[in-house]
């Protein structure tokens, strides 16, 4: 079996057939990528679990049981409470810390492996973006070095929100950084721009219409390396290439 990224989700939720419990499971004893997959979404789960529960309303238990009466709905009425439950899921999926969260812990993932798992291995970014386009993900200007840290290289990196990010990896002989490609919308207020999830630093900016994480061990890893991407970003692609979040 190779690497399935998507089986490995299914198996901590359980719900993966049960055809393919026991390839996955003889995977992740073979795979540490796949194995570090899974232990990171557990442990998300599991601190989403250990969120405090909110205090019902008053009176809420009585509507509750009014509204569990058989009636007839309209198609329509019937539907509501299957899209106000997709709409929560595109918010948290979009919510900045999630997307933190998510970005921390696959750094972590990733920087725990020695060699680091990626896939395809360059200090070029022309390399890494050719990597990456041919796989159906344009990435905006990336920078060869910055603040000190060269790339290395990069491969795609399942996010417990469920999305797949090109993650690209930069290091010195002490230090390195993540630079993820969000594949999808990030809320973020002006708070949220540099903070620091599961003891990591991570700032999210937005890059020609494409929102990008950085993620480091250190705040002021993270913040020399954002000034020089800011800095190569502006003289590239001009300022305006710097979109407010």
């Amino acid at each position: 079996m190779t690497c399935a990224p998507e089986k490995v989700t299914a198996l901590v939720d359980g719900a993966l057939e049960a055809s393919e419990l026991a390839p996955v499971e003889a995977h992740l004893t073979e795979c540490a990528s796949c194995a570090a997959q899974a232990e990171a979404e557990r442990a998300l789960r599991a601190r989403l679990r250990e969120l405090p529960a909110p205090e019902l309303a008053p009176g809420f238990e009585l509507r509750a049981r009014r509204a569990l009466r058989p009636r007839r709905l309209p198609l329509f009425a019937a539907l509501l409470p299957l899209a106000a439950a997709l709409l929560v899921a595109l918010w948290a999926r979009g919510s900045a810390p999630l997307v933190s969260l998510a970005l921390a812990l696959d750094h972590d993932k990733c920087f725990a492996h020695d060699p680091l798992p990626a896939k395809v291995w360059s200090d070029d970014p022309s390399v890494i973006a050719a990597w990456f386009e041919e796989r159906g993900s344009r990435l905006p200007v990336m920078p060869r070095t910055a603040a000190g840290l060269e790339l290395v290289g990069a491969r795609y990196c399942p996010l417990v929100t469920l999305a797949r990010a090109p993650h690209l990896y930069y290091a010195s002989d002490e230090h390195q950084v993540s630079l993820f490609v969000v594949p999808h919308g990030v809320r973020v207020p002006p708070a949220m721009r540099g903070v620091a999830m599961r003891r990591r630093a991570v700032s999210l900016l937005r890059v020609a219409g494409t929102t990008v994480g950085i993620v480091g061990d250190r705040e002021e890893d993270v913040a020399a390396f954002r000034r020089s991407f800011e800095q190569m970003v502006a003289e590239r692609l001009g300022p305006e290439a710097l979109e407010p979040l």
